[in-house]
């Protein structure tokens, strides 16, 4: 078996080949450029291994025109936001 070319994307021995084609997939397995293998894993879905996080938009504190109300960019972090209750 050789690498395949295709859709600009180069695939090794042994790695797995898009199979939405299926003119292209049957001409790979008849030339024996891929063999097709029933993966039992493959069914079944895939949980995600890290939990996306990113930094905290805006700076904290107070704005600095004078109005100590006023925020510079970042919601106010208090028990009542982080826990999801309203406002009664």
């Amino acid at each position: 078996m050789l690498p395949v070319l295709y859709r600009s994307r180069q695939y090794e021995v042994g790695s797995a080949l898009p199979a939405d084609d299926q003119a292209t997939v049957t001409a790979w397995l008849e030339a024996g450029s891929a063999r097709w293998i029933e993966d039992e894993d493959a069914t079944a879905p895939m949980k995600p291994k890290a939990k996306p996080k990113t930094a905290k938009s805006g700076l904290p504190g107070n704005s600095s025109d004078g109005d100590l109300n006023a925020l510079v960019g970042r919601i106010p972090e208090e028990p009542r936001r982080k826990a999801g209750g309203r406002k009664a």
